[in-house]
């Protein structure tokens, strides 16, 4: 489970650097795409290290809001690399959009969170 812990916690820093980054910079760079793609990774990787030592899916709060964010957070990453590759209004409604992904992602990290 610690494994999973971590994988868990890296991708919260690895996706919280990725969005603020583009956030503060108010432009995507490649640097970027990369660190956010690793932190969808982490994410992917814990969720699927946790579903191990849970011995199954369950249908709870955490779970529709885990696997909600992990498909907003895969959408974003195919979003920022056709935004990537394709300047302009396909950015700016990027650059609108990730700080409401990221928040999605924390929700569902916070509800994971050992009460």
């Amino acid at each position: 489970m610690k494994f999973a812990i971590v994988f868990i916690i890296s991708a919260l820093v690895l996706y919280t650097t990725a969005i603020w980054s583009e956030q503060c910079c108010k432009s995507l760079k490649k640097w970027m795409v990369i660190v956010f793609a690793l932190g969808l990774s982490c994410d992917a990787t814990g969720t699927t290290i946790m579903g191990f030592y849970s011995q199954g899916i369950t249908c709870n709060t955490h779970s529709i809001y885990g696997f909600t964010a992990l498909f907003i957070m895969t959408a974003h990453l195919y979003w920022a690399v056709m935004s990537l590759r394709n300047k302009g209004r396909m950015e700016k409604t990027f650059h609108r959009f990730s700080p409401y992904a990221w928040l999605i992602w924390l929700v569902a990290f916070s509800t994971g969170i050992p009460k």
